[in-house]
């Protein structure tokens, strides 16, 4: 599975994030994610998107956003599922496939 995503801003501890399930760069769903008390909640489900497929990617981005930082300044593409190593069962796996960079 694919997605874009992008940090708008990081204030407070908590990053406010736009995403968009697939290849479509549309950035019109809205993710906060609280890194004091790890928590990831949705603000707006982007067009098209299933809950389901939402829930899903906001699971395996939470679990990424605890391992390694985030930077902002750019939509970034990634794939995601589920991890197939038995020692990660349960677990997402998620890399990086593509950057855009904004100016302006």
């Amino acid at each position: 599975m694919f997605a874009w995503v992008e940090v708008l801003a990081e204030k407070n501890n908590a990053m406010e994030i736009a995403y968009s399930l697939g290849t479509d760069m549309n950035l019109d769903g809205r993710i906060r994610y609280d890194k004091v008390q790890d928590a990831i909640s949705l603000e707006k489900l982007s067009d098209g998107a299933s809950p389901q497929a939402t829930r899903d990617f906001m699971e395996a981005l939470r679990e990424r956003l605890q391992e390694k930082k985030w930077g902002s300044g750019q939509a970034i593409c990634v794939s995601y599922s589920r991890s197939v190593e038995p020692a990660m069962a349960n677990r997402w796996q998620m890399d990086k496939q593509a950057s855009f960079v904004r100016f302006g």
